[in-house]
């Protein structure tokens, strides 16, 4: 079967480019680059380097001044303050406080959860969505009027210059509706939520539930009804996908392992599931093959070279922390390396942002040492 193209991550490659081209051409003028090069390599080295720190922090300036603009936008239209991260380095408000926890997601630089206003079927989006991008296009014309009024040349300048390419480029790649490494960008999200209602309402809903597992409420205290199936078309929505994720989420709190199960495999055949969401569900459909006592067959073959460097990639999880000892424990019986992994999930949770996640991954782990002096 041919493989089909993600044409967002070939734009996105060709916006990168262009950005570095772009970069070049300003490091040329600004920064005197023939006459250092004459100097020798030595003060041509110093040059570029200080370029490459300066494209860095512009770089992760912009980032930013994006999830700001999410922030700003959001609190125009009625949202509410959710979360804040840049890195693996969040700003949670907990029971009132704000507070600093470590949390990374693969395939984003940072990101802004913001709690949306009571569903109805104008709830606004457009603004929140497309906020970064409008940011990072302001500051970008505002830092190349600032580089034109300093005269071109310098190390003002160069910042300037740099900022303003960072800025188009990141309004750019967010704000063209595409997927980039799987994940649908700010501009495709803005595109789905105007088609139809029941994707709004999606969106909506995994905002909402967001905002209520943030605060430390748990899946299994909200109402059942929320969290169904997609069907039919909304098998090929990303964003009508989530729900299916949030299904098997609620099921899991509840502790209902079969059904958690079965939400797998149904989602795993849906056209519209994200990488990520993929790749997470088979972690969890691996957990649960595991805690069942499947068949080595039914476990190794999931376990693929692909997976398991996502595993290693969200290895701050507390999720995949859970995933390992039950691994350890239960699947290659080694006690001793299943200790250490429990150690490990120990660290992680005492940083990790969501308390009612390491609330029922506590009671899993219990669950897991349950199986496992059932099977001695």
């Amino acid at each position: 079967m041919k493989k089909k193209k993600n044409y967002g991550d070939i734009a996105a490659k060709i916006i990168m480019l262009l950005t570095g081209a772009v970069c070049g051409i300003f490091i040329i003028f600004t920064m005197n680059f023939f006459g250092t090069l004459v100097k020798g390599p030595a003060a041509f080295l110093l040059m570029f380097a200080e370029a490459m720190i300066i494209m860095y922090i512009a770089s992760f300036v912009q980032t930013i001044i994006h999830e700001s603009g999410h922030l700003i936008f959001g609190l125009i239209t009625g949202y509410k303050f959710v979360s804040f991260r840049i890195g693996h380095f969040m700003f949670i408000k907990e029971k009132g406080r704000l507070k600093i926890k470590l949390y990374n997601v693969v395939g984003t630089a940072g990101q802004c959860l913001m709690m949306p206003p009571q569903w109805n079927e104008k709830i606004p989006y457009r603004l929140y969505n497309l906020g970064g991008c409008i940011m990072n296009a302001a500051t970008a014309l505002f830092a190349l009027a600032a580089y034109f009024a300093a005269g071109a040349e310098g190390f003002f300048a160069l910042c300037m210059a740099m900022l303003a390419v960072m800025g188009l480029s990141m309004a750019l790649t967010n704000g063209i509706p595409m997927r980039v490494g799987g994940i649908s960008n700010d501009g495709m999200n803005a595109a789905l939520l105007g088609k139809k209602e029941n994707t709004l309402r999606a969106f909506w809903l995994q905002l909402y539930v967001n905002g209520l597992i943030a605060k430390g409420e748990r899946y299994r205290n909200m109402p059942r009804e929320w969290f169904r199936l997609p069907e039919g078309e909304e098998l090929s929505d990303p964003i009508c996908c989530a729900m299916g994720v949030m299904l098997y989420n609620f099921c899991f709190d509840m502790h209902e392992f079969d059904e958690a199960e079965q939400t797998i495999n149904y989602m795993l055949n849906a056209p519209g599931l994200l990488d990520v969401e993929k790749n997470e569900l088979l972690c969890e459909l691996l957990f649960l093959r595991v805690l069942r006592g499947a068949p080595k067959e039914e476990i190794d073959s999931l376990l693929t070279p692909k997976l398991d460097k996502y595993i290693k990639a969200t290895a701050s999880y507390v999720s995949r922390r859970r995933l390992a000892y039950a691994y350890q424990l239960l699947y290659l019986k080694n006690y001793s390396t299943a200790q250490k992994c429990l150690e490990v999930f120990e660290r992680t949770a005492a940083t990790y942002p969501y308390s009612a996640e390491t609330e029922n991954e506590r009671e899993i782990i219990e669950i897991v040492k349950q199986k496992a002096s059932v099977s001695e």
